[in-house]
């Protein structure tokens, strides 16, 4: 038994499902963030798109939320039940009255307590596969490549533009470019020092321009200036796994099932253990207080990123 599923016993069902996944997933990230600003995930590099369909992706959330789910959801059984176990989950205000006026039977309550049992079994056999780095099998290379094929601009605005925006901003790119058309100098930065390419969108090119004519010279080169610029948060193993021990704690509190720091330490403890041997993350603060504030600190930035993505621009 991996240490993570061990670390999950007893805990409630959804905090089992989802702590385990992020917690290991800090692990990757860093490879999936590394190479954004030359246009590269892993070993791939990306042509220069159709900037029109680039800029498209902007504008509403949907344009690259949906091919990857559809990849994943033909890739993996366990994605396929997850994503199922979502939209049921969705679905639940709608029959609450139902339930309220008949309860819910003893057989519905053992055959949801059974498919819950299966996507958690599903979910530490995903994560054992990925941390013994298991090939993947036909059917998902398969489906990876469809996915790449049909809409490579969708996976590159993913992984280069998506992740890379709500790890360092912690917002929606749709929600960043919104603000961004509307005039707001600040988050024109962001979008142009993170993804070089709206320079030439034409709504942002509009902004830019206008900050010319009316004399902001100054920032005006600086925005010009920006797409060479580094962003300022350099986003190392150690700095993901804070982000997230800080995105753990507040969705544990949303579902109203709060962990401790302890608990959250002693998590990112069992991936190193199922990932290194070791006994512990040797990257974490020694001091249990420090840890507390690291994720307190940490915690605030994820909230916006929680609430709905921005509705379609036009």
């Amino acid at each position: 038994m991996l240490a993570v599923e061990k670390w999950a016993q007893n805990k409630h069902p959804l905090i089992a499902l989802f702590a385990p996944q992020v917690a290991a997933f800090a692990r990757e990230a860093p490879d999936i963030l590394k190479h954004q600003k030359s246009h590269r995930l892993l070993s791939h590099t990306f042509p220069v798109p159709d900037l029109p369909s680039w800029h498209a992706m902007y504008r509403s959330h949907r344009r690259y939320i949906n091919p990857f789910l559809e990849m994943i959801f033909q890739a993996s059984p366990y994605a396929r039940h997850l994503i199922e176990f979502g939209a049921a989950l969705q679905d639940i205000p709608r029959h609450l009255e139902q339930f309220k006026e008949k309860g819910i039977s003893p057989e519905q309550l053992k055959e949801g307590q059974e498919y819950l049992k299966e996507i958690l079994q599903m979910s530490f056999a995903e994560i054992q596969g990925d941390l013994d780095d298991t090939p993947l099998t036909p059917e998902v290379r398969a489906a990876v490549q469809q996915y790449k094929d049909n809409d490579e601009t969708a996976l590159a605005f993913m992984f280069l533009v998506a992740y890379p925006c709500w790890f360092l901003y912690k917002e929606w790119p749709s929600r960043l470019y919104h603000k961004a058309i509307k005039g707001d100098t600040t988050a024109i930065h962001k979008l142009l020092r993170l993804d070089p390419f709206t320079l030439h969108d034409p709504a942002i090119g509009k902004q830019i321009q206008h900050i010319r004519i009316h004399g902001r010279q100054s920032l005006y080169a600086e925005l010009l200036a920006a797409p060479l610029k580094p962003v300022r948060v350099k986003l190392t193993s150690r700095t993901i796994k804070d982000m997230l021990a800080g995105a753990i704690s507040l969705l544990a509190e949303a579902i109203k099932q709060p962990l401790t720091s302890t608990d959250i330490r002693d998590l990112f403890d069992a991936v190193a253990q199922d990932a290194d041997k070791q006994e512990i993350d040797t990257s974490l603060p020694e001091s249990q207080e420090a840890y507390s504030k690291v994720i307190q600190r940490n915690r605030p930035d994820w909230k916006p990123l929680l609430q709905p993505g921005q509705k379609k621009v036009k």
